[in-house]
Order: C-alpha cells, then structure tokens, then sequence
C-alpha cells in the first residue's frame, strides 16, 4: 500500500510564519490543476493499491468549485483507492463554504484539517490569518458532515499567554475535536515573522506545550506522536505513514515522495511546474533508513521496534548499549515488548535522545 499527498500552493492571505510554498496568483489555477494531472498521470503505477490521500497546502479549499473533485477522480482512475482509504483536505475557516463541504463530501474526502491556531482575534490578526474565531465556528459547523475533524494549534505565537493557550484549547475539547495538532511557532528564515526580528521563545513554548499535554491527556486525547494528539483511534493514518517510512508519492510543486528506497523531491518554482519544466531529484536513502526510523519512530507513542531496526542492520540495544541504559536510569526510555519509547518525561529532551542514538 501507498500513500500520495498533492500540495496546492494558494491561499488567500501568506500568515507571517509560513515557509511553505504558497502564493500563486489565483488565476493560474486551472492550469495547475492539469500539471498536476500530467505528474500524476506520468509518475502513478497503475493499479497500484492507494491507502491514504492527504490534499494540503498552502490552502486546498481555496481552490475554484470542482477542481478537488477533478483531482481525485484523476486518482481514482488510475489506481486502486481502497474502499477505507483515509481521504484527508486541508481548510482554512475563510474559505470553508456550503458548496465546499458538498464537493469534498460528494469527492469521498472522509477526513478534514482545518487551521484555527489560536481563538484569539487580536493574535490572528498579529499572524496574517484571514480569519476571526466566528469564522472558525461556522466553518466548524458546516463541516459537520465530517465527522474525522483535525484541528490545527499553535503555541508560542507573538504576545501569545497562558490565559490564550489554554481557551484555545478549551474551545477544542469543547467542540469535541476528535484531533488535535499541536505545532510550537518556528521563526524559519525568509518568513515575514523572521525578516520583522522576532525570535521564538523556547522555554515559554516548551512550558505552554506541558500545560497543554497534562489539559488534553486529562481530558482523554492520546498523545500518539510528539505534535498529535486524539481521541480514541482517530489519528491520522497518513501522517502515521510518513513517520513509519511508507512508500507514498507526493506530486506538485515542492511536494516530496518516498518510493523504493528513494527520496524524490520536486522543485519549488509555481511557474517552471505549470509550463512542465521543472527539476525532479532523486537521492538513494536506503543507507540511512536505521537512523531516519530511529529519529521518526521515537516521536511516537509506538517507538522504535527494535526487531525491525535489525533488519534495517542496526542492534541498538549492542551499538548503544552504554547510552540506552543511562536513558532508563533517568527515566527518558523505557522498553516494552521489543519497542524502545520515550516516557512521558523525556519529550522535551527528545531531540538530544535522538542525536545519541543515530
């Protein structure tokens, strides 16, 4: 099985902390649509056997009436979508509209995600959202023929406090958000947040992230990954995917696949993939498969199976002997059926965990 994501570079307004490839002009859309199609029709193995298809951006549902549609029945038409595939499209609040719901609905989209960040009106006016919190509420209920809602927050937002974190939060238990995507601000360069001089506060992130962790468990969601959270079995098996080393494809500007041992990449110019003359890299990965699922698999609740890893030709619990034992000792890992996991107190150091075990 397979996973494809398919990004959309639009949106109607850049937030200021966006480093993705968005912006387009709106009325080259059209003609995107069918580079995609061409990609796609170029790249997809027919009758290859489709388990998830994740539509993200920039933002999808600002996309013309039709064209999601379009896309995935191009999909369909090529490859076997299983029955149960997990459908996910991304929304912005703005832009979620009757006839929106009715086209995604009626295209077998089964999953949205939708980017709240914060219910705070001041805050989204601070990071160029184009969106208020009744906004938010009414997109919220005209998706409710969905019942598989993400809902994106953020922490450590510009003059963000205690207080804003924890209604956002609320709001989202309140609505009974079957998941919910917690993400902490990056001021990554050529950003409008980092060309204006601001720089993250990490301590105060990593304070809020506790809080919100001990507000969500508290309230039933599971922490499956370090940044996901949900209620039940509601996580999002494509994303599941991407950190279990799935084959998928990924088509569109900037998009990146992961098929047959290689890391394939698209380049991130608009106009050069709409006119098909854009650049497609490829880099053998196979040699630094043990070391990418070590840093993938402990950000997650099912951890490292240490059986897999030795056939990726790595016995971690040999080569790392000496560190994996001081890590138990500190109460950072833990062992559990042949699965190496971070305990609940060691996500805030997980990136140095990380670097001594790779």
């Amino acid at each position: 099985m397979k996973g494809i994501y398919i990004h959309i570079p639009y949106c109607a307004k850049r937030c200021v902390y966006c480093a993705f490839v968005s912006g387009a002009p709106h009325d080259s859309m059209p003609l995107y649509v069918q580079a995609l199609k061409d990609e796609m029709d170029e790249r997809l193995i027919r009758g290859d056997d489709i388990s998830t298809i994740y539509i993200g951006g920039g933002t999808p549902s600002v996309l013309y009436r039709g064209a999601i549609n379009d896309i995935l029945s191009f999909v369909r038409g090529r490859c076997n979508v299983r029955a149960d595939a997990e459908i996910t499209v991304e929304c912005n609040p703005d832009s979620v509209t009757h006839e929106f719901v009715d086209e995604i609905v009626g295209a077998g989209v089964n999953r949205v995600s939708i980017g709240l960040q914060t219910d705070n009106d001041e805050l989204l006016k601070r990071i160029n959202r184009p969106h208020n919190l009744n906004g938010f509420l009414k997109a919220w209920e005209l998706l409710s023929p969905i019942k598989n809602k993400s809902l994106d927050l953020m922490i450590g937002l510009p003059g963000q406090t205690e207080e804003d974190l924890y209604s956002s939060i609320e709001l989202a238990v309140k609505l009974g958000a079957p998941h919910i995507s917690l993400y902490a601000l990056k001021s990554e360069e050529g950003t409008l947040l980092y060309n204006s001089g601001f720089v993250e506060d990490e301590d105060f992130e990593a304070l809020l992230y506790e809080k919100a962790y001990k507000y969500l468990t508290d309230h039933g969601y599971n922490r499956y990954e370090v940044s996901n959270f949900c209620l039940g079995d509601n996580y999002s098996r494509h994303n599941f995917a991407y950190w279990d080393l799935v084959d998928y494809y990924g088509f569109g500007v900037s998009a990146h696949s992961l098929l047959d041992g290689k890391r394939i990449a698209n380049d991130d110019n608009i106009n050069k993939y709409i006119l098909r003359d854009s650049i497609r890299t490829e880099v053998d990965v196979t040699a630094d498969r043990a070391d990418e699922y070590i840093m993938l698999a402990l950000r997650t609740s099912k951890g490292i199976d240490l059986n897999r890893l030795k056939g990726y030709g790595v016995d971690l619990l040999e080569c790392k002997q000496k560190e994996i034992a001081e890590f138990i000792k500190n109460g950072y890992l833990t062992i559990d059926d042949n699965c190496l996991k971070l305990t609940e107190d060691a996500y805030f150091v997980m990136n140095s965990i990380i670097s001594s075990l790779i």
